[in-house]
């Protein structure tokens, strides 16, 4: 009889479908994000407003304009909405560099707190839910409710 052989078997499964959904940490991590993000959306939102009133005063008064005076507010125009992309994009990568961070933060924790179970619990192996392929498991093996309460 070899080593394996000789040693039991544990299988564990959790479910991080569950986790992200329900996990306080996430939540938190999210809301901090959405944060950060909501304080660089609101100086794009004020430019979005000037550009309109430009725009406006441009249908408006632009054709009872002196000509010099309309080009240069079309020009102010334009250029208000170049910015306004670029600040956009800029966004839009920092969005994304957040939700990566945000999703390794996450994930480094969840790790430690699995192997943590996997050690106390003498777990021979743990599978994701999903990600494994499985088409099924006893619920005693799910330990997607340990890893929540640890995680809080």
């Amino acid at each position: 009889m070899s080593f394996l052989q000789a040693q039991e078997l544990k299988l564990g499964v959790f479910d991080m479908q569950k986790i992200m959904k329900e996990s306080k940490t996430v939540a938190n991590y999210r809301k901090d994000v959405f944060e950060k993000i909501e304080l660089k959306r609101k100086p794009i939102q004020e430019k979005d407003e000037f550009a309109k009133a430009i725009n406006e005063k441009l249908k408006k008064d632009g054709s009872n304009m002196p000509f010099n005076d309309r080009k240069a507010l079309e020009e102010k125009f334009v250029n208000e909405i170049k910015e306004i992309r670029r600040m956009k994009e800029d966004l839009d990568a920092e969005t994304l560099k957040y939700d990566r961070e945000l999703s390794k933060n996450i994930f480094l924790e969840i790790d430690k707190i699995i192997k943590n179970i996997a050690e106390q619990e003498g777990y021979t192996v743990i599978f994701e839910k999903t990600a494994a392929g499985i088409a099924h498991y006893q619920n005693s093996v799910d330990i997607t409710g340990k890893i929540l309460e640890k995680l809080k």
